[in-house]
């Protein structure tokens, strides 16, 4: 297989009706499911079609993982295949590790569950797109509203984060805020300082001062003047490295 060879079935193939987008048809009947050819990998089905038939033994290699082992299942699924089944695990692509994987054959059958896994979420992912995308855009066509409304439960879900950031983004205020820093000399060396802003000073909801004059009040009165260091610590702490850019 080179990825998936075959895919679930549009819901005119379950019912010829359904080619047009009524409300009536709603929710969609498209149990159960029927798979078909993905047109650009249809010759390379063939030519696994032709394998499963003259072998002994199958080994399945798709990728650990449910997608993996839902993409060749389908497949032996899809044509009857009645031959024993082994399933190779390879994390690695190094020779030496396939080679030990070949050592560690198990039975296929120890991953049904995973199949089933994959293939629950696939025919779920169909169902509520086709039919939350017919109702959505039915519903958008009865308020003026022209083209599809795709709904999917990934994609829409992300779709939301995307354009909650831009709106965010395009409503957001300039606003200024000050701090108060002192460079001060403390046994010879320099030490930078921050003001620890009082409870009752005029801040945001980010304990900051937004009072121009507050500030600049205080930056007067400490100007010059001597600081006492009342107690003093050494600490080594440890920073995390930055996370990635994030949409929330």
């Amino acid at each position: 297989c080179v990825g998936h060879l075959l895919e679930l079935a549009p819901p005119e193939v379950h019912n010829p009706d359904y080619k047009n987008w009524v409300q009536a048809d709603l929710p969609l009947k498209l149990r159960p499911a029927k798979y078909q050819p993905i047109a650009r990998t249809k010759d390379q089905l063939s030519i696994v079609q032709q394998l499963i038939g003259r072998a002994s033994e199958i080994v399945h290699a798709g990728d650990p993982d449910d997608e993996g082992q839902l993409l060749v299942d389908e497949v032996l699924v899809h044509f009857g295949n009645t031959a024993p089944v082994k399933r190779i695990l390879i994390n690695d692509m190094n020779a030496n590790a396939a080679r030990k994987a070949l050592e560690g054959l198990r039975d296929n059958s120890e991953f049904y569950g995973l199949f089933q896994k994959a293939l629950a979420r696939s025919i779920g992912d169909q169902l509520y797109g086709f039919n939350m995308t017919r109702a959505c855009t039915l519903a958008g066509r009865a308020k003026g509203v022209k083209g599809v409304l795709s709904v999917g439960r990934v994609q829409t879900p992300i779709l939301g984060l995307i354009v909650n950031r831009y709106l965010a983004n395009k409503s957001h205020a300039s606003a200024f805020y000050y701090t108060v820093a002192a460079s001060l000399a403390v046994g010879g060396h320099r030490a930078q300082a921050r003001l620890v802003v009082a409870a009752d000073a005029p801040l945001d909801d980010k304990n900051r001062i937004i009072d121009e004059a507050y500030a600049t009040n205080v930056a007067d009165a400490c100007r010059q003047k001597a600081a006492e260091v009342i107690e003093a610590r050494v600490e080594e702490k440890q920073t995390a490295a930055p996370l990635p850019f994030a949409l929330l």
